[in-house]
């Protein structure tokens, strides 16, 4: 999408991007927002959008993103191909940045099967270890160590020794009594590159030196003694040795650096775009922007956007423009928010096409827009001057010679700033032409002809921005497929107009524009009321939902409640029978078998009751499980595929099904049943091999985490259940479950699974760097 310079700063994107440019964590952040441009094509876009949405999950799921302080290093690279030559303080900030380079491309490759978008930005960075090494003979600061070349350690060797040899001259001149009383100062000074004494202006003569600076006072002057003129001397050169020999270390690591440039300039811009996903991940976190969905369509869907630079109290519009309509008109009063409602629009495609979130509700949706086009003159900026007619003509000509069927228009208070009646009328036209040949049109108008127009013309659509009549003023509310009408009349008899100037007013009005007033004023109230009709409709559909969610997780604790009732209940009679029937055997065995006749009779019909008792239980366990297991998932038994007998633990493999009874094979033995009695199982039948589809993924390739967030309980827990069998059979210590935090309806089911697996050891919610309440972290039993 192109978008000219002087168009953004009319829809004010640098200070819209100061959005991100305040939460990105460096410079390398703010030299990207710096650069942002939209994209060219929707490929781009898409992949921008899969970036970040990969980045946003990534750190989610992850952690928190690795970073230092690291600068950028193009300007560097700059100075070095120019000069040859860089500072150490500049290879230090370089090696800085190879070090962010190293780690950032290590998290890459530990991601990037998890997230295949960040393929490409992990063979962006290339590896720079050689380059890294070479600048570890600085320090963080830029300096030198010793060991930076043989040479400069024998150099600083000589060097420290010679001050060694000056520190002792010195001190043999300090202690000498003929001379130390001829001192300002007790100590030795470095002035021009040699060892000095300051020395007062009255011994100038009788001091045994040369003179080599004098004071600030004046008062005195520094001299060099002539006992320490050979050691300056071969301190001077030593020095100038060492000196070169730092330059020949300093242009050797520029050239190797600037020998990998080009991959260097890449790595910048991989982590300069990493850094600002960073920012769009704490808008999205902070702001609650959302990412707007693509479409190839030329249209765009913003649903309740607000304009980012008027803050929280900015009132949410509705707008949307392609499908039955290309052109949309908004009418209504002066700084009733009609231009604000351009600049939305204008600021939300221009940010999904930037790959970024934006300031509007879920599921808004921008679609294939190939540049915008504007303009506005906008009073209500100090920033924007009034345009006069002539430069609006000029601007428009631009635009019809420039625009195309996929392009975005933004025409404000259009045919303004002449004649009304011409104005109008090359207003009418100009719309015409832009709906039948040319993009998507948003204009703003205060003409009647034009409202008229709108109206009936096929492809135009209308809308107003609502005056709250009671109050003058306006609500900047945007009411979709309503005109505006004139509120001035109105107001100059609110504020107290003679009623006989008014009367003149509405005369002077012609016969057919007052009718069509009428008419948008009762559309205006009418639509008004259908909105709080509508917004009314909404709000109680939200709280029935939430009320029918409580019910239904009431309802569901009362069953679960009264299953466990009934299970320890009918597991408290199964134990007094077996309890009752190993009694009787027991009895059995200590009488004699002349009465063992008699008993075996007196006791037959016990045992009969007993036996009848124990299977009416299991037929009601049997039953109760049945239920449980048709309300999670809607099993359909198919051949080839695993089944547990319901109130077993019976699992085989369904051999054949005929008549609604199936044939199960479970190790060495078949066995005919019910179809209805069979439930769905992640076990592996013993001795029976399990078909490979019936595996999410090969079992050498089951990840360390699985992600149900956004799924429903009934879509989740089996996919849960399936993973958690998987990772314990691949030999996994501990595994993730990454549900998200929402409401934890989720959460609390997969914790319940997990409560009732046997091979689970523990399960417990992620730590601060895991991913907090939006993941569980479980433990299998060694």
């Amino acid at each position: 999408m192109e978008v000219r310079e002087d168009v953004a700063k009319i829809l004010e994107m640098p200070k819209v991007l100061k959005e991100f440019a305040s939460r990105v964590r460096g410079e390398l952040g703010l030299m990207a927002v710096e650069n942002l441009r939209p994209a060219k094509n929707g490929a781009e876009l898409a992949e921008r959008t899969e970036l970040l949405q990969s980045f946003v999950s990534c750190r989610e799921a992850g952690g928190e993103w690795p970073w230092n302080s690291s600068g950028c290093i193009s300007p560097f690279l700059s100075e070095g191909k120019r000069t040859g030559i860089l500072s150490g303080e500049n290879l230090a900030a370089v090696a800085k940045f190879l070090s962010l380079a190293e780690i950032t491309r290590e998290h890459l490759a530990k991601h990037k099967e998890f997230y295949p978008a960040f393929e490409a930005l992990y063979r962006k960075i290339r590896d720079f270890s050689e380059e890294a090494d070479a600048l570890g003979v600085l320090d963080d600061k830029g300096f030198l160590y010793d060991s930076a070349s043989p040479k400069l350690a024998e150099i600083r060797r000589e060097l420290e020794s010679l001050r060694r040899q000056m520190r002792g001259a010195a001190r043999a001149i300090l202690d000498n009594p003929a001379l130390s009383h001829m001192l300002q100062e007790r100590v030795t000074a470095f002035r021009n590159g040699h060892f000095v004494f300051l020395v007062r202006q009255e011994f100038i003569n009788r001091f045994p030196g040369t003179v080599v600076d004098r004071s600030g006072s004046g008062n005195s002057v520094y001299m060099e003694p002539s006992s320490l003129v050979p050691l300056n001397n071969r301190l001077a050169l030593r020095i100038r040795d060492e000196q070169e020999e730092e330059r020949a270390i300093l242009r050797e690591l520029t050239r190797k650096i600037l020998r990998r440039a080009r991959p260097l300039a890449e790595s910048e811009a991989v982590l300069a775009d990493l850094d600002l996903f960073y920012g769009a991940a704490e808008v999205i976190a902070v702001k609650k922007w959302k990412t707007a969905r693509y479409d190839h369509k030329t249209a765009f869907v913003l649903k309740e956007a607000r304009h980012p630079l008027l803050g929280d109290g900015a009132v949410p519009v509705t707008i949307k423009c392609g499908g039955s309509f290309r052109s949309l008109v908004i009418t209504g009063p002066n700084t009733g928010g009609k231009t604000v409602a351009l600049k939305t629009a204008g600021v939300c495609v221009y940010l999904a096409w930037c790959g970024l979130p934006i300031p509007a509700e879920e599921d808004s949706m921008v679609g294939d827009i190939s540049a915008i086009f504007a303009d506005i003159g906008d009073e209500q900026s100090i920033e924007q001057n009034l345009s006069t007619f002539s430069a609006h003509v000029r601007n428009i000509i631009y635009i019809l010679e420039n625009s195309d069927r996929e392009s975005l228009i933004l025409l404000d208070e259009l045919g303004a700033g002449t004649d009304p009646q011409e104005g109008a009328a090359l207003g009418i036209a100009i719309l015409d032409t832009l709906t039948k040949e040319k993009g998507l049109t948003l204009a703003t108008t205060h003409h009647n002809p034009v409202k008229q127009y709108a109206l009936t013309a096929p492809g135009v659509e209308t809308a107003s921005m609502e005056f709250d009549e009671e109050t003058l003023s306006p609500t900047f509310r945007m009411l979709l497929g309503v005109p505006g009408r004139s509120n001035a009349l109105h107001i100059a008899s609110k504020y107290g107009m003679p009623k006989n100037v008014l009367e003149k007013a509405r005369k002077a009005l012609s016969e057919r524009e007052v009718p069509v007033e009428d008419l948008m004023a009762e559309l205006g109230e009418r639509k008004a009321w259908l909105d709080r009709a509508e917004r009314e409709t909404a709000e109680l559909r939200k709280k029935l939902a939430v009320e029918r969610e409580k019910y239904a997780d009431r309802l569901n604790e009362l069953e679960l409640s009264k299953d466990k009732i009934l299970s320890d209940a009918e597991a408290k009679a199964a134990s007094i029978l077996e309890k009752a029937e190993a009694a009787g055997k027991d009895l059995l065995k200590t009488i004699g078998e002349a009465s063992k006749s008699a008993v075996h009779r007196q006791i037959g019909g016990t045992t009969e009751k007993v036996r009848s008792e124990r299977r009416r239980l299991e037929q009601a366990h049997e039953k109760r499980t049945l239920k449980k297991s048709r309300e999670a998932t809607a099993f359909k038994p198919e051949v080839g595929a695993a089944a547990q007998i319901a109130g077993s633990e019976i699992v085989g493999v369904i051999e054949s099904l005929k008549g609604g009874r199936a044939v199960l094979r479970a190790g060495a033995m078949k066995m005919e049943v019910a179809a209805e009695k069979l439930l769905p199982t992640a076990k592996k039948p013993k001795g029976i091999v399990v078909p490979a589809e019936t595996l999410s993924s090969p079992p050498d390739r089951v990840p360390p985490s699985v992600v149900v967030r956004g799924m429903n309980v009934d879509e989740a827990i089996p996919v849960v259940q399936r993973y958690l069998d998987q990772a314990m059979r691949m030999g996994y210590d501990q595994v993730t479950v990454i549900h998200g935090r929402g409401e934890g309806i989720l959460r609390r089911e997969v914790h319940s699974l997990c409560a009732s697996l046997k091979y689970v050891e523990s399960y417990r919610l992620g730590g601060p760097s895991e991913g907090g309440y939006g993941v569980t972290v479980v433990e299998f039993k060694k």
